[in-house]
């Protein structure tokens, strides 16, 4: 979550909050880091018995692990959209 306030004088004069649910989600164990992704790449679709699925962008236990030691995993990893084809079970 974070907060960005707007202080002028002595008054709180705006508050804006967000709060990004999809990542409380993953670290909860809630939400897969990957979900289908039901369209064509590139014009292709899956091979047969295959599904693409898109990775979502959210962190999960990572960001604690970067909280305690921050060379313990690869900053902005979220930023990397990937999309990976997996058995469709």
């Amino acid at each position: 979550m974070t907060s960005v306030v707007n202080v002028r004088g002595d008054r709180l004069y705006h508050e804006h909050i967000a709060w990004d649910q999809a990542t409380v989600l993953v670290q909860l164990g809630l939400m897969p880091k990957y979900l289908p992704f039901p369209y064509e790449i590139n014009g292709k679709k899956p091979c047969r018995g295959k599904r693409f699925e898109y990775r979502v962008p959210a962190a999960g236990v990572e960001t604690a692990q970067k909280l305690v030691d921050e060379s313990a995993v690869k900053s902005n990893e979220m930023f990397d959209y990937n999309i990976r084809e997996v058995d469709d079970v």
